[in-house]
């Protein structure tokens, strides 16, 4: 029998290690969802958990984007969450339930673990991004105060990308290198920034000091803020008239809600409709800044 197993190694053909699968560490590999799955020998079984995961969680995330109750907004954050103790639970009941006498499978490597989940960390979630993130729902992660006090700095935004803003909803908008000479601003770089729209194709727009008129008319904007914060894209007195100027056809006039700070079209300009990148419904989540902590009463937010 010995000269046998040693013509086996030999050979190329070394018998399989007999290794128990224990049960806590199919649950610490769970960290990465499925790994512990397939820890404990069941290859597919992981990776369609960690697939049927991300395809999930971006299901709950398009519900999410729908659901005017804060409270089941909340519960279907956890959903993500959920699904990797799940994955866990299984992977543990999986380990546990294995043969005492496994024999270790070609995937049963550090190499051949860490190889799997990276095949699958560039795959399901570049693709699911790719045609979900870019056509239905995307987060946005705000690093400006110009629409203060509805949407502060480090709130996570909910992206609509199905539904077109109308007049007075809050949009993303997607613009390219624009340069504008203005007191405290010299350029502006490719980027996006979040605004509200004001005004539409075929609108007349004029605004006057702290007054917006659309078509003759007085925009009651009780959203609108005038904040005395002194920074590098500070518009300042020099941005508070503007028109009266028609909109153009397929265009849009938008204006940040903190109306002395931020990007918006006084800079840009008339926005085209091909730069209007959806309509922003919630707040995901938020960060508050002053006390590093998490804003538990903005989070599921509706926004208006």
């Amino acid at each position: 029998m010995e000269n046998m197993m040693e013509n086996n190694k030999r050979s190329g053909n070394e018998t399989p290690q007999i290794e128990r699968r224990e049960p806590q560490i199919a649950v610490l590999m769970s960290i990465c969802p499925g790994l512990g799955q397939i820890y404990a020998g069941h290859l597919a079984r992981g990776v369609m958990l960690y697939v049927t995961l991300i395809i999930v969680s971006w299901l709950a995330a398009i519900v999410f984007m729908y659901t005017e109750n804060r409270f089941a907004g909340i519960l279907l954050l956890c959903v993500p969450f959920a699904g990797v103790l799940l994955i866990a639970l299984d992977a543990f009941r999986c380990a546990k339930e294995q043969r005492l006498d496994y024999r270790l499978a070609w995937f049963n490597r550090p190499w051949a673990y860490a190889g799997i989940f990276m095949l699958l960390l560039v795959t399901a979630n570049p693709l699911m991004d790719y045609f979900v993130g870019k056509n239905v729902v995307r987060a946005f992660y705000v690093t400006s105060d110009s629409m203060e006090p509805a949407i502060l700095v480090k709130d996570i935004l909910v992206i609509n990308k199905l539904a077109f803003p109308e007049k007075g909803d809050i949009a993303l908008i997607e613009f390219g290198k624009k340069p504008k000479a203005t007191a405290q601003l010299t350029n502006i770089m490719e980027g996006q920034v979040i605004s509200r729209i004001i005004a539409g194709p075929g609108d007349t727009l004029e605004i006057r000091g702290k007054d917006v008129f659309v078509n003759g008319e007085k925009l009651v904007e009780p959203y609108a803020y005038y904040s005395n914060e002194v920074s590098t894209i500070n518009m300042g007195e020099e941005m508070a008239k503007f028109g009266p100027r028609q909109i153009p056809a397929d265009h849009y006039f938008a204006l940040g809600d903190n109306r002395n700070f931020g990007v918006d079209s006084r800079i840009l300009g008339f926005i085209g409709k091909n730069r209007v990148g959806g309509k922003v419904t919630k707040v995901f989540w938020s960060w508050n800044l002053a006390h590093d902590s998490i804003q538990w009463d903005r989070t599921a937010k509706s926004l208006k």
